[in-house]
């Protein structure tokens, strides 16, 4: 999703958003640091939803790229990823002199080993399940 959305002016029309009633009374600071407070909080969340998007995407990708895809500063694309593995929402590991960003974590040979294992245990079982059921079958049709 960009940001600034192309409807973003009738989103900012919003009572959240906007807190005026009739643009005849001035906000109060706290209402204007209210509505800024949603907009900042809106363009966050963008922005995490984007993190998250790309992370099922992408396995590897350069920082300077994403930044590029998701119109941010590199700094700013380092922090929001900073944030969000932090609270545990995302995982990733930023290499800075490569200028990488790997969104899955590299499994070890056992692990890919022991899954590749458990998927022919689980087909050799439903091998024999069918052989089991088309054996009955025979049986009841053989009488």
């Amino acid at each position: 999703i960009h940001y600034p959305l192309p409807h973003l002016t009738a989103l900012e029309s919003l009572p959240a958003f906007n807190m005026e009633d009739d643009n005849t009374i001035p906000p109060s600071p706290f209402e204007s640091s209210l509505a800024s407070h949603w907009h900042t909080a809106f363009h966050t969340r963008i922005i995490q939803h984007n993190l998250r998007i790309s992370s099922v995407y992408y396995r590897r990708i350069h920082l300077s790229r994403l930044a590029q895809l998701l119109s941010l500063s590199r700094d700013d694309l380092e922090k929001h990823i900073s944030q969000m593995v932090s609270a545990g929402s995302l995982y990733a590991k930023i290499d800075r002199p490569k200028d990488i960003v790997r969104f899955k974590k590299e499994r070890k040979e056992e692990e890919i080993l022991s899954d590749w294992a458990a998927d022919i245990k689980s087909l050799l079982n439903l091998v024999e399940k069918t052989t089991y059921l088309i054996h009955k079958e025979n049986m009841v049709q053989g009488h």
